[in-house]
């Protein structure tokens, strides 16, 4: 029975003992907590500024040249004379391609013999209808079968004409598609032209900026040949209707290529401007935190005690372009937006203000 109640006591005085060292465990920690100072989470700010903003249209297309087209023969033939070589300028009316026209030749000397005939055979009638000696109706059947014979030779010498493929406008030539000597049939690729000295950008834009765009309007192209470099040029068609299913308007605009750098079939990025807009809040887009509920920004903010704090705002975000964001709403002119360090913090966080590392300057004293 001793030994039961020694048990009990010992057990009692341990259990005692961790209660106790629990209890002194949990007040040290509340004190220790209640005492420590505030973290302070280290940010970059700048002000959100108020400034005009350049307004675009953004759109995609395809360039094409201004004329250009596949040469073709309009008639069969073998190819006697090949005239040009591959990537070579032409100018308009330059033989490019001679086709086999001999036979034609030796019809045409024929059909010239047969029209000679017949021009002494009308004439014979002629002055035969003045003294009675033909009818009518013989000295009109001379004059129709001339006109046909004359038709003939009019006929051949045409055949003729496009037996000798010529370069339709200024341009340069592709590569070739046919060899000396092959017959070729109507419709036959021979060989594309292009003529470079200025392009054509065909895109669509939604119905909404019909309003808003018209000929004239200047455009601005970029390509991924040449990424740093921005084509201007001017818009010059709108399709007078807009497609049923899409909703969309097509629109094509003009470039000067004097530096030759554009090509037909280049994929093309344009921009249409539009008045710019004045006043507009803008701020780096490192300062819009997105989510599925809104959009915010946290705004530094001192409070009583004069510590800067982070407080979260909602914000419409009007327009993007590059690492920029028009703000439509939230924000005003002067307000400091901090731009990285916002991933730590919660709405009235304390925070410090810091360099840019990257820049080693406040991103308060200057925005991109």
């Amino acid at each position: 029975m001793k030994r039961i109640l020694i048990v009990l006591i010992g057990a009692g005085v341990l259990l005692g003992g961790v209660f106790g060292y629990t209890l002194f465990r949990q007040n040290a920690i509340s004190q220790y907590l209640a005492n420590r100072p505030e973290p302070t989470t280290p940010v970059t700010a700048t002000e959100a500024e108020a400034q005009t903003w350049p307004r675009f249209i953004p759109a995609t297309g395809w360039l094409t040249a201004v004329n250009g087209v596949d040469v073709s023969a309009e008639v069969a033939g073998r190819i006697g004379e090949l005239n040009f070589k591959s990537g070579y300028f032409v100018a308009a009316g330059d033989t490019l391609v001679k086709l086999d026209a001999e036979v034609e030749k030796a019809e045409v000397r024929s059909a010239q013999a047969e029209v000679r005939l017949n021009e002494l055979t009308a004439e014979r009638y002629r002055k035969l209808r003045k003294t009675d000696a033909a009818s009518q109706a013989r000295l009109d059947e001379a004059e129709a079968n001339l006109s046909i014979a004359r038709a003939n030779v009019a006929k051949l010498r045409a055949t003729i004409d496009k037996k000798e493929i010529k370069a339709p406008f200024d341009g340069v030539l592709g590569i070739r598609a046919v060899d000396l000597g092959e017959y070729v049939q109507p419709g036959q690729k021979i060989v594309t032209i292009q003529d470079l000295s200025s392009m054509l950008l065909d895109f669509s834009v939604p119905q909404q900026y019909l309003a808003v765009i018209s000929t004239g309007q200047e455009v601005q192209m970029t390509v991924e040949s040449y990424p740093d470099r921005v084509f201007k040029g001017k818009l010059t068609a709108l399709d007078p209707k807009v497609d049923l299913q899409s909703g969309l308007i097509q629109v094509q605009a003009s470039f000067s290529n004097e530096s030759g750098l554009l090509r037909p079939g280049m994929f093309a990025k344009v921009d249409i401007a539009l008045p710019a807009e004045e006043n507009q809040i803008v701020v780096p887009q490192t300062a819009v935190s997105y989510s599925l509920y809104g959009d915010f920004v946290y705004v530094v903010k001192a409070d009583e005690n004069g510590d800067l704090r982070a407080q979260q705002t909602v914000v419409e975000v009007k327009d993007r372009r590059k690492n920029r964001a028009v703000l439509a709403s939230g924000v005003a002119a002067g307000d400091k937006v901090i731009t990285t360090g916002s991933v730590r913090l919660s709405n009235g966080a304390k925070v410090q203000i810091v360099e840019d590392s990257l820049s080693g300057a406040s991103a308060s004293d200057a925005a991109e």
